[in-house]
């Protein structure tokens, strides 16, 4: 008889070894599995609360927008000294950290008409306007910023294409640079534009310092009805000097500003912490710091110094503002955010958001 081939069948111990050794690798495969899935759930599930904590700390935002909006609304509506803004009213105070929930939130309203505007430079149609060119160059000379830079922002913002002698820059310049871009020609939008201009780049620590020296004398304001006038009783002593060369020698006693708090701007914290003991060095001691109720007032103030002279360009500066900026920083389980909204104010108190944005300027 011839012999039968049967397949090979190994012994019931090693093919217990292989399935145990499956059984084990199933199971390993099994549960990287649910680990995975259960860390991708867990990321999910942070993510999405992150989001509702964003989402919270914005809502936040709007409210404390909402409520500076309603402080000025009432500022208004008292008509306190004759309805001028000052450093007096209500709005000028630092709100402490209030707890709402599981979040915090404080901020402040700051009047950017005490700053120079930095789109007064040009007219509506894009040409230069000698007067506030020269107040541009006025106040970088009070900050010990190189006058010549003033070339630079105005060929920013005007409507040529032809670079201002000797130190402006236009898009020959801007496109030459290693990430490109070209100028504007139009207003700023924000002040935190300037840092795109020539002589001001955050590329540069020399540049970077001396834009932050600028910052707390200048705003980005709309000119459609024309230039905006500095608030003399909000405007810092640097911005004060810059109206004219009469003013000048004056302006430490004219500002309302008892410190140097406002050269913490942006920030909040104490910017209207007027007190000489905890805040900044007091700018004059035993000053009599009531608001000017209005640009008569200033004037005579100026004139009792002897100067005999026009203070500065009629309509160049004034006792009321229309400008705010709000400020309003929100805390909540780890997550920081600050929100910067332009507040215009119109003749009946009533205020609409011109301009909004999130952890920058």
């Amino acid at each position: 008889m011839s012999a039968i081939n049967r397949p090979y069948q190994a012994p019931p111990s090693a093919q217990r070894g292989v399935a145990i050794i499956t059984a084990v690798l199933l199971i390993a495969l099994g549960t990287i599995t649910m680990v995975a899935i259960g860390s991708r759930q867990s990321l999910d599930m942070q993510r999405e609360r992150n989001e509702g904590l964003i989402q919270q700390a914005r809502a936040f935002g709007i409210s404390g927008e909402r409520f500076a909006a309603a402080l000025l609304y009432r500022d208004f509506q008292a008509g306190l000294r004759e309805n001028t803004d000052s450093l007096d009213d209500d709005w000028a105070q630092t709100i402490p950290p209030i707890p709402i929930d599981n979040a915090s939130i404080q901020g402040c309203i700051v009047d950017m008409q005490g700053r120079f505007n930095l789109n007064n430079i040009v007219n509506t149609e894009g040409e230069p306007v000698e007067f506030y060119v020269n107040q541009l160059k006025r106040l970088l000379a009070e900050l010990n910023i190189e006058q010549s830079k003033a070339d630079a922002i105005l060929d920013w913002v005007d409507g040529d294409v032809n670079a201002t002698i000797p130190d402006g820059a236009e898009d020959d310049y801007y496109t030459g640079l290693e990430s490109g871009y070209r100028t504007a020609n139009a207003s700023f939008v924000s002040v935190s534009e300037l840092q795109l201009v020539k002589g001001f780049s955050s590329a540069s620590a020399e540049e970077t310092e001396d834009y932050e020296l600028l910052l707390p004398h200048v705003s980005a304001l709309p000119v459609v009805n024309g230039p905006t006038p500095v608030n003399v009783n909000t405007a810092t002593p640097e911005v004060l000097a810059s109206l004219g060369d009469e003013v000048k020698p004056l302006a430490a006693d004219l500002s309302r500003w008892d410190t140097g708090a406002y050269e913490d701007y942006p920030e909040c914290e104490d910017i209207f912490d007027l007190s000489a003991d905890d805040g900044p060095e007091t700018l004059v001691a035993d000053r009599d710091l009531e608001p000017y109720e209005s640009t008569l007032l200033f004037d005579q103030q100026v004139d009792s110094a002897g100067s005999g002279n026009e203070v500065a360009l009629k309509g160049s500066y004034d006792v009321r503002s229309s400008y705010f900026q709000v400020r309003i920083d929100v805390e909540a389980e780890g997550i920081k955010l600050s929100q910067f909204t332009l507040l215009e104010r119109n003749n009946d108190g009533k205020t609409r958001v011109l301009y909004r944005s999130r952890d920058t300027l």
